[in-house]
């Protein structure tokens, strides 16, 4: 059998983790990466499989994610939780002998201004979420190449239901997203950066019916396009800063 870990992003902005955890509760090992000065809420149940590692900065996520030494990684913010169907087909797939892609895309649905919307504020669905613990696919630069699908069930965003937590969200993705391109040898340049934004945006617009729900689905899509012009723009900025240093 395949074993499967969970990395969980957190920040003092998550005042409850515990949906999120309980949700993964079977899996091989969590990891739950938090950044901030107060402790992260898990919740009262004990896990087992649970280590929770605390972030000087971003950068040090990755390390702690090459720490789990599991076959497969699931990635997770912790406003998120995988409904009841999707757990169930990511047990059935740790089972599995063997599994052919090495990047699989998970189905995402968001709750914001009280409706449920297809995607998330790291961009459409299906997000690549799912991978072999050596291939690390978080960032809308990645191209995740022979992907697969994961169809049954979603992967649901309670945090976004708050507008105001929904946008320190996005600051925080677009913090580990900088951290990521920072080591990134060939990093896309200004130009590439707004063009991905601007198809994030009407590639999630026109993905969910009613173009994307109407002003639900716009508020979703503009904030994740917002995530990767504000990722390229700290990445420049971080360029920047070292460069005068």
């Amino acid at each position: 059998m395949a074993t499967l870990g969970v990395a969980v992003f957190s920040f003092d902005g998550i005042k409850d983790l515990a949906p999120c955890l309980e949700s993964v509760a079977w899996a091989d090992r969590i990891v739950l990466l938090h950044l901030g000065a107060a402790a992260p809420n898990v919740g009262a149940r004990e896990l087992p499989a649970l280590t929770v590692r605390r972030l000087a900065s971003w950068r040090e996520a990755d390390k702690y994610c090459a720490e789990t030494d599991t076959d497969w990684m699931l990635y997770l913010w912790g406003d998120e939780r995988l409904d009841a169907p999707l757990a169930r087909a990511l047990r059935e797939f740790r089972g599995a002998s063997a599994q052919a892609a090495g990047v699989y895309g998970l189905r995402v649905r968001s709750l914001i201004l009280n409706q449920w919307v297809e995607g998330g504020l790291s961009g459409p669905s299906p997000s690549a979420r799912l991978a072999r613990a050596k291939e690390n696919p978080l960032g809308w630069w990645k191209k995740a190449r022979d992907a697969s699908e994961i169809a049954e069930g979603w992967i649901e965003d309670s945090g976004t239901a708050d507008l105001a937590h929904a946008v320190e969200r996005v600051q925080a993705l677009s913090d580990y997203w900088a951290a990521r391109l920072i080591e990134t040898p060939a990093a896309p340049g200004a130009l590439k950066t707004i063009f991905v934004a601007t198809r994030v945006k009407i590639k999630m617009l026109l993905r969910s019916p009613l173009f994307g729900r109407g002003l639900a689905g716009i508020a979703l899509a503009a904030l994740a396009s917002y995530g990767v012009l504000l990722s390229g723009a700290k990445l420049w900025e971080g360029r920047h800063a070292n460069g005068r240093g």
